[in-house]
């Protein structure tokens, strides 16, 4: 069983003014005080969109959460729902907001290295031996770019139970996260390449796709991607 909550958080009061997804993700811990947060056992995945005039924070967790220090100005919606009870083959439509990336191999000094899906052709076709290939075009850079994140998808989906069946993935943007305490920033900035998937996948194996929305998908889950949300197409 899973808990997807949806909760709105006017801008108005300014802790929440600039709310990013460091502190989104410290404020969805506090629906979960009984879990102890030194175990590496995070409950819940998140997603943070600030582009309204609220900020809209979606959680999903294997635990109920308990909402009830939110103030009188926040709106928060929970419903329960069970992926194992999704019949296979059942068309879903989904929204995925990652961060892909891929290890790659070919660099000079011999060690692989994590590099965002979609950017840089000219190293990713050398990487591959092939730099005649290197598309050039913006038209061809484009087609390439949106293969290449279809591609990585399709693989996510092989290994965690579910295929996709079309998929309309947005532009790739950079986003620089810096960790914060007490309103100061600690440590350097982290520069995330976020993806917003939208299409409809098939469920081919449960108790994988289960998991995977336990989980989620790709790097970066604990400052707000990854996770895979569906409903009936």
């Amino acid at each position: 069983m899973l808990y997807v909550s949806l909760i709105h958080l006017p801008r108005r009061r300014p802790r929440r003014r600039h709310l990013d997804p460091y502190q989104a993700h410290q404020f969805a811990w506090k629906a979960f005080p009984e879990t102890p947060r030194n175990t590496g056992a995070r409950p819940f995945l998140f997603s943070l969109d600030a582009r309204g005039p609220n900020h809209s924070l979606l959680v999903q967790s294997t635990r109920a959460p308990d909402w009830s220090f939110l103030d009188e100005e926040a709106r928060v919606q929970t419903r329960s729902f069970d992926p194992e009870r999704i019949p296979p083959d059942t068309p879903l439509r989904f929204f995925l907001r990652a961060n892909p990336t891929v290890d790659r191999k070919g660099f000079h000094d011999g060690k692989k290295r994590r590099v965002a899906v979609g950017i840089n052709p000219e190293l990713a076709f050398q990487r591959m031996g092939r730099p005649e290939d290197t598309p050039t075009k913006p038209e061809a850079i484009a087609a390439w770019r949106d293969a290449e994140l279809r591609d990585w998808l399709v693989r996510q989906g092989a290994r965690r139970g579910f295929a996709v069946e079309n998929c309309a993935p947005g532009p790739i943007v950079a986003r620089r996260i810096v960790r914060t305490e007490r309103g100061r920033p600690r440590g350097r900035a982290m520069t995330f390449h976020e993806v917003e998937f939208t299409g409809t996948l098939r469920i081919i194996d449960p108790a994988a796709f289960e998991k995977t929305c336990r989980e989620g998908l790709g790097r970066g889950r604990a400052f707000g991607y990854g996770l895979l949300m569906v409903r009936p197409a």
